[in-house]
């Protein structure tokens, strides 16, 4: 039996623009929350020098209501880490925070700032996936690691 191909995600190499466009396939529509959770895992990815999809799992407790639900989406798409695969667990908090963890028990905390999050959900949906996919990291995301278990 042959081995089944898996696919890697080189966060640093990663074109933002096709994954973007991959999100909103998943999605439905373009929005700063869904940008932001695909930079969110491109960003722990490089943080934990891991290739995403298996061997890492995320946690995000963002919740199931729109539009703060959709960062889950996005991380989706930047992490490889799914709810059908096991390996996104959203937990209903309504907090734009999510934990990876590596099998190897290494991990990282993104969550957005509260300037972003509060021009996220008060601005104009265009605008503001602009300003999520163009901000500097630094002042879109806080986090903490990685760090060991």
């Amino acid at each position: 039996m042959s081995e089944m191909k898996r696919l890697r995600i080189e966060p640093d190499r990663a074109d933002l623009s096709d994954l973007i466009e991959d999100g909103v396939r998943l999605h439905g529509h373009i929005g700063p929350f869904l940008i932001a959770g695909i930079r969110a895992g491109l960003l722990a990815l490089s943080l934990l020098e891991h290739p995403g999809y298996f061997g890492i799992s995320a946690e995000s407790k963002a919740g199931r209501e729109p539009p703060l639900s959709c960062f889950s989406d996005g991380i989706q798409i930047g992490s490889g880490c799914t709810a059908g695969k096991g390996n996104l667990k959203i937990l209903d908090d309504g907090l734009p925070r999510v934990r990876f963890t590596t099998e190897e028990g290494r991990s990282v905390v993104v969550e957005i700032r509260d300037g972003p999050l509060t021009t996220f959900r008060e601005g104009d949906i265009e605008v503001e996936s602009i300003r999520a996919r163009t901000l500097p990291l630094e002042e879109l995301f806080a986090w903490t690691g990685p760090s060991s278990a």
